[in-house]
Formats: C-alpha cells, sequence, structure tokens
C-alpha cells in the first residue's frame, strides 16, 4: 500500500529537496588480496621478471615465436573472431543499459493532440444541456522523479561497473582466443613434424625390409626376419593416417576461430612447416601484477562494484519517492478559439509516494543484493586464486618439461648409434635382426617422443603467456574507437598486499 499527497505548491521545495539529497547504501570498497612475493615453482630457466622488455613480450607474445603464418592467424582471428565480435555486442547492450539508467536523472516529455465530437443524450441532468459538442486540446506533458535518496545515483553507477566489466570480458575472449588459436597452430604443426618422423622411419624400415629379403634370397638370412621387417613397416605405416587426421582437424579447428568455414584453411595449412620454436626466455610477472593484469579477475571486481551499488538501489526503493509532473496546453470547443488567450491550461502537480507496508519485499530486496555482493567477492577470491594455480601449473610444466625433454633429446642420440651398430652388424652376419628391429622401434619411440616434447613445451609456454592474462592489449585499438566509460583499469583498481 502506498500513500500518495499531490500538491501544487510543492514543486519548488522539490528542487531544494533534491540538491540537498543523500545517496543511501554502502559506499564501493575495492577488495583487497594478500598476494604472495613471487611463485614457488619459478625454477625454469630462461624466465625474466617485470619490466618494458615482459611487458612488451606479453603484449605481443606470439610474435616471439617468430613464425609469419601465425602473426597473420592472429590478425585475422582478432578481426573476424566470431567469439569476440559477440563480446563486443554485450558491450554495445552494457553501454546502451548504462545509457537507460542515466536517463532517470532527466524528466519525461511528451506532447499530445485530440480532437473529439460527441453528441449529448437530452435525457440527462447532466450535462445541463443536449446535442452536439466539439472539444480540441494540444499540449505538453512532462514527469520528472527527484533522485533524493539516490536509486538513479546507485543504479547508474551499477551500470557502470557493467559496461567496465564486459569491457573485461571482451578482453578475457580475447586472451582465451589467442591462447586457443596458438594452442591449435602449434598441434598441427606437431602433427606434421611427426608425420615426418614417421615417413623417415618408414624409409629406414623400407631399406631393413629390402635388406632381409636379399639376404633371404642370397640364402643368409630366413622368412621370420623378413615376416619381422614387414611387420615393423605396416605399424609405422598405420601410424601415418591419424597424424594426417589431426592436421585436417586442427586446420578445421583453426579455421573455425578465424570465423571461416572449417575447410577454408585446410589447403594452406596442410602445407608441412616446423613446429614454432619456444622464445628463449618468458615473462614472469609476480603474483601482484598479475591480479591487476588478468581481465577476468578485473571484470570479477567489477561485478562486487556492480552489485555493491545494488544494495543501494534496494535500500532506496525503502525511502519516499518525489516527482512532479507538469503539463501545459491549449483546449478549446472550436479550433479558431484555441489559441486565445482563455484556451491556456496548465498544471504543475507534485507528489510524494511513500512505501508503508510491502509484505517484506524491500527488506528482501535488500538482502538479496547484499548477498549477491557477497557472492562476488567470494568469486573474485576464486578467480585470483585460480589465476595463482593457473601460473604456477604453468611454470612447474615448463620446467619439468625442459628435464624431460633434455632426457629424451640424449635418448635419441642413444638410439640412433645403437640402430647403426645393429645394422652394420647384420649387414655382416655377426648381429640378430631383431637387435635391428628393437634399435628402430627404440629410435622412432625416441624421436616421437621428441616431437611430442617439443609440443608440450609450447603449450606450457602459452599456458604461462595466458595465466599471466597476456595478449589483450592488441586489441585495444579496435575498442577505443567507439569506447565510451572507462575502463576497470582507469577506475578503481583491486588493492594488492605482497
Amino acid at each position: 500500500m502506498k500513500t500518495k499527497l499531490s500538491l501544487t505548491s510543492l514543486s519548488a521545495g522539490l528542487a531544494a529537496l533534491a540538491a540537498a539529497g543523500c545517496t543511501v547504501g554502502p559506499d564501493y570498497v575495492a577488495p583487497k588480496n594478500d598476494a604472495p612475493a613471487a611463485w614457488t615453482e619459478d625454477k625454469a630457466p630462461g624466465l625474466i621478471g617485470t619490466g618494458p622488455e615482459a611487458d612488451k613480450q606479453l603484449d605481443r607474445w606470439w610474435t616471439g615465436f617468430k613464425d609469419p603464418t601465425l602473426d597473420r592467424l592472429v590478425t585475422i582471428a582478432i578481426a573476424d573472431n566470431l567469439d569476440l565480435k559477440i563480446a563486443e555486442q554485450r558491450l554495445v547492450e552494457a553501454r546502451a543499459q548504462r545509457t537507460s539508467a542515466a536517463a532517470g536523472f532527466l524528466p519525461t516529455l511528451g506532447a499530445a493532440a485530440s480532437a473529439e465530437r460527441q453528441r449529448y443524450s437530452t435525457a440527462l441532468k447532466f450535462p445541463p444541456f443536449g446535442g452536439i459538442a466539439n472539444t480540441f486540446q494540444a499540449g505538453f506533458d512532462a514527469s520528472w522523479e527527484i533522485d533524493v535518496f539516490g536509486k538513479t545515483r546507485r543504479a547508474v553507477e551499477a551500470a557502470d561497473a557493467s559496461v567496465d566489466a564486459t569491457i573485461e570480458n571482451r578482453r578475457d575472449v580475447l586472451v582465451s582466443l589467442l591462447a586457443e588459436l596458438g594452442r591449435d597452430y602449434a598441434a598441427l604443426r606437431s602433427a606434421q613434424a611427426r608425420l615426418v618422423i614417421a615417413q623417415r622411419n618408414i624409409t629406414a624400415d623400407q631399406d631393413a625390409l629390402d635388406l632381409t629379403h636379399e639376404k633371404f634370397v642370397g640364402g643368409l638370412g630366413n622368412e621370420l626376419d623378413v615376416a619381422q621387417a614387414q611387420a615393423q613397416l605396416q605399424t609405422l605405416n598405420a601410424a601415418v593416417p591419424q597424424l594426417q587426421a589431426t592436421v585436417a582437424t586442427q586446420a578445421h579447428a583453426i579455421a573455425v576461430l578465424l570465423g571461416k568455414e572449417p575447410g577454408a584453411l585446410e589447403a594452406e595449412l596442410t602445407t608441412a612447416a616446423p613446429l614454432p620454436t619456444v622464445p628463449p626466455i618468458l615473462p614472469a610477472a609476480v603474483p601482484s601484477d598479475v591480479v591487476r593484469n588478468r581481465p577476468d579477475i578485473r571484470a570479477a571486481e567489477r561485478q562486487i562494484a556492480g552489485a555493491n551499488a545494488q544494495i543501494g538501489v534496494a535500500i532506496a526503493q525503502m525511502f519516499p519517492s518525489f516527482s512532479i509532473s507538469p503539463s501545459f496546453g491549449v483546449g478549446a470547443g472550436s479550433l479558431n478559439h484555441i489559441l486565445k488567450d482563455g484556451a491556456l491550461q496548465w498544471g504543475a502537480p507534485a507528489s510524494i509516494s511513500i512505501p508503508i507496508f510491502e509484505g517484506g519485499r524491500l527488506e528482501a530486496n535488500v538482502a538479496q543484493a547484499r548477498a549477491v555482493t557477497e557472492e562476488d567477492r567470494l568469486t573474485y577470491r576464486k578467480t585470483v586464486l585460480g589465476a595463482f594455480q593457473e601460473v604456477e601449473d604453468a611454470l612447474v610444466g615448463y620446467s619439468s618439461e625442459q628435464r624431460r625433454h633434455a632426457a629424451l633429446a640424449a635418448a635419441v642420440e642413444a638410439d640412433r648409434i645403437a640402430v647403426q651398430r645393429a645394422t652394420a652388424l647384420y649387414r655382416s652376419g655377426l648381429g640378430s635382426f631383431l637387435n635391428v628391429l628393437d634399435g628402430e622401434r627404440s629410435l622412432y619411440s625416441a624421436e616421437d617422443a621428441v616431437a611430442q616434447s617439443d609440443l608440450t613445451l609450447t603449450q606450457q609456454t602459452i599456458a604461462l603467456y595466458k595465466a599471466l592474462g597476456a595478449g589483450w592489449q592488441v586489441g585495444e585499438t579496435q575498442v577505443a574507437t567507439d569506447r565510451q566509460a572507462p575502463a576497470a583499469t582507469d577506475r578503481q583498481a583491486p588493492a594488492v598486499k605482497s
């Protein structure tokens, strides 16, 4: 139930009331984080700390791989990726909602005109006349709710935070897009490298098969050696279709990331090229820098700010609302009288609407807004901890894979020597062909493992870049052209203690 009071004489007092108004609800305080001073897994060689060189490497991390094809794919993805375009439309939507919220500061104004011809019954006692009457009216109506308790101000504050969060969400989409593109491209080139290894070993196994056949025909070998060599060759041949399928599917995935049909890049990307080389040095920003740099963390912080402002909106609804509804116009019984002085009519009513009993709805709205704010604070903390974990995992993964790669590379050299010696002994009749087969299997397995380790190192490098929130800066030029509100980095950043 609401009690309403309409007082024309209150109009002048409402302006003074608005000027002296307050903004209810808690003012926003950015969350604080106790970030560690350094990473516990920062043991990998080749890592650099913060500074201009590290920042430059983070901003355009893919250029460190020195691969022109990857550079070109990134440029196309930034321009044409559909997820990025969807995120940009969400930004347009958020800005429109902010404009809608800010409209509450201004009065609404409308114009109306009407003409009516009506015959009154002569049998009625009122009006005391019968016959036909004409009525012509035209005028303007306005309505303005005075933001005494800050409901509109808090709504705009929430909308500003929503715009900021949407900007950060778009940046986060870009970070994920670049990482996914890098992983898919690396997987494609790795499959091609493994194909080269398989085909090289197929050639070697074919030579071994020819050797066993020659020795068998010459009476120096046996049919078992020929069968074993044939089986080894077919086993390697069986690995080729799977690797070719990997190349094709990764080409499809890259094409879709670039907003194209799945087969659009297959002809281009299926031409073999080496796996991009991991940069010799990688950035290793401190934890507090990650909090400031990752878009998902900044988006979560802006969500808290927006939810906190909604508490003020909910509280303001528990207070009286003040509005004025002035009108101005003319009215007459005929058109030739409508512009005369006597036709002028106006009004300036003011009203107060006071909530008295809402069945607990308003209090529940406040409780809900407070709960949402606390939920967003917990989500923010969870996001920060997840970001720290991603960096730590990427660092330990990169460091351990470096050690594994060195051991695998040494194994390849040892296996290559073993195959050469086993083959030489078999040719001279001093060794078993089984030693040749075992050596070739071991060599192929080791070479393939090195190729997979190369991919893992590249993917761990990309994972580190993604965990550090790298790459979103490259998309800022396009966003800045239509930007209407400052991003979270330009507003109140979350406080970080290290």
